[in-house]
C-alpha cells in the first residue's frame, strides 16, 4: 500500500516532458495558466504547476483471462457482477460481485444446507475528484469491493 501511494504521488508530481516545457518567445508565463471555471481567479504563482499530466493507462493488461472465463457460474458458490459507476472517481466503473445464494451448491447443482456462500472482499485504491471552490483536486480513497464468493462451513454457537 505504501509503495502504491509513493508511486501515485510520483506520478502526480511528475512534470511534463522537455518538449512540452518549451515556451514560445514572447509568451508570458502568466498567460499559460488557463481559467478552469468561469468566475474563478487564475493561478499567478508560476513556480507551482496549475496542471499536471498523468498517464493513467494500465500496463500489462495482456494477462491470460481465457482460463478464468465463466468461473463465477462454474463455482459451487456462484456470483454475479454488479456495475458500480461513479463519474467523480477513477476508475469510473468498478465491477462488484454479489453471491447468488446464501447456501452453496452441491455437485448436482442443488443447494447444500451444510455450507454457506460468503463474499470475498478486497480493498482497492481509487482517485476521488473533489471540487473545492475553484480548485479541482483528486484524493486517494480506499474502496471495499467483493471480488467473488466462496463456500464455508456455517458458524455454530454452542448451547449453554
Amino acid at each position: 500500500l505504501r509503495a502504491l501511494l509513493l508511486m501515485l504521488l510520483a506520478l502526480l508530481s511528475a512534470s511534463t516532458s522537455p518538449l512540452e516545457k518549451a515556451i514560445k518567445p514572447g509568451v508570458k508565463p502568466q498567460s499559460l495558466f488557463k481559467q478552469a471555471y468561469p468566475g474563478c481567479p487564475t493561478q499567478k504563482d508560476s513556480k507551482f504547476p496549475q496542471t499536471v499530466r498523468v498517464n493513467i493507462s494500465i500496463s500489462n493488461t495482456n494477462q491470460d483471462t481465457k482460463a478464468s472465463l465463466n468461473v463465477s457460474s462454474r463455482s459451487l458458490s456462484p456470483w454475479d457482477y454488479r456495475i458500480d459507476e461513479d463519474h467523480n472517481r477513477f476508475p469510473r466503473v468498478v465491477a462488484d460481485a454479489e453471491c447468488r445464494h446464501l447456501r452453496c451448491l452441491n455437485s448436482d447443482g442443488e443447494l447444500d444446507h451444510g455450507l454457506n456462500s460468503v463474499p470475498i472482499t478486497q480493498e482497492i485504491l481509487v482517485l476521488r475528484r473533489e471540487q473545492k471552490g475553484c480548485q479541482q483536486s483528486f484524493r486517494l480513497e480506499k474502496k471495499l469491493i467483493t471480488v467473488g464468493c466462496t463456500c464455508v462451513t456455517p458458524l455454530t454457537k454452542p448451547q449453554a
